[in-house]
């Protein structure tokens, strides 16, 4: 967010208004104008990324509490069958208390 934002303000303060397009709009670009669309673009790119990455591990963890949970009802028949999130809970208060 901190590049997406310094890109904006440095665009708009030295061009007096945004130019995410340069190419289109024929305008003359100097350094400060350029490295405001580089810091736009950089920080559009890490946001863009970062709901990917988000969207990916969220469906691993959610795939890895379902195996917890297979193996943990194979394993005790006679148990009261706990959800991972259960599981997870109770290791979290075993840490604490440690």
């Amino acid at each position: 967010m901190n590049l997406l934002v310094g890109g904006l303000i440095i665009t708009i303060i030295m061009a007096g208004q945004p130019i995410l397009f340069p190419f289109i709009t024929q305008q003359v670009i100097n350094l400060p104008i350029a490295t405001g669309l580089i810091l736009t673009d950089a920080g559009f790119s890490i946001i863009f990324a970062g709901f990917v990455l988000v969207i990916h591990y969220d469906k691993l963890r959610t795939w890895h509490l379902k195996e917890i949970e297979k193996s943990a009802g194979r394993k005790n028949w006679k148990v009261a069958i706990k959800t991972a999130n259960e599981m997870l809970e109770e290791m979290d208060e075993d840490k604490k208390k440690s």
